[in-house]
């Protein structure tokens, strides 16, 4: 491939001398979405919410067995923990969770993290229908 094959061409426009006129070259679907969120203003929002599919990655599997995302509203998000002990670790934790959650990140940051105890054992059997071993 030469490099003015290889160059970027402005959304829209055409190559010189390898078009016919009015033909468009097809465009990136990540940044046409891009372009549509952020027209809609809910860019940011989008971003945010990736959280929840991101929490097990950030935390690794030890601490997802005991949590799990509650919500995110606006720059908060909401962490449901199965019991105090866990809560209490996971504040003294709680700057370095919400620098990894951050990491990568030039939009949708999260300036909050609020651990709150769940109701249930574990999160995440409540998610799944599961007991933890040894209870129920």
């Amino acid at each position: 491939m030469n490099g003015a094959a290889s160059e970027a061409v402005p959304r829209g426009t055409t190559r010189r001398g390898d078009a016919r006129a009015g033909e468009r070259y097809p465009e990136p679907v990540g940044g046409v979405l891009a372009e549509l969120l952020d027209r809609m203003g809910i860019r940011e929002r989008v971003e945010r919410s990736a959280t929840a599919a991101r929490w097990e990655r950030v935390v690794g599997p030890h601490i997802a067995r005991v949590t799990r995302v509650g919500g995110i509203k606006g720059g908060t998000v909401f962490i449901e923990v199965a019991g105090a002990a866990w809560m209490t670790e996971l504040n003294m934790m709680r700057r370095k969770l919400l620098s990894r959650l951050n990491r990568d990140r030039t939009r949708g940051r999260l300036e909050r993290i609020v651990f709150v105890q769940s109701g249930e054992s574990s999160p995440t059997a409540a998610r799944t229908g599961r007991t933890e071993k040894g209870r129920g």
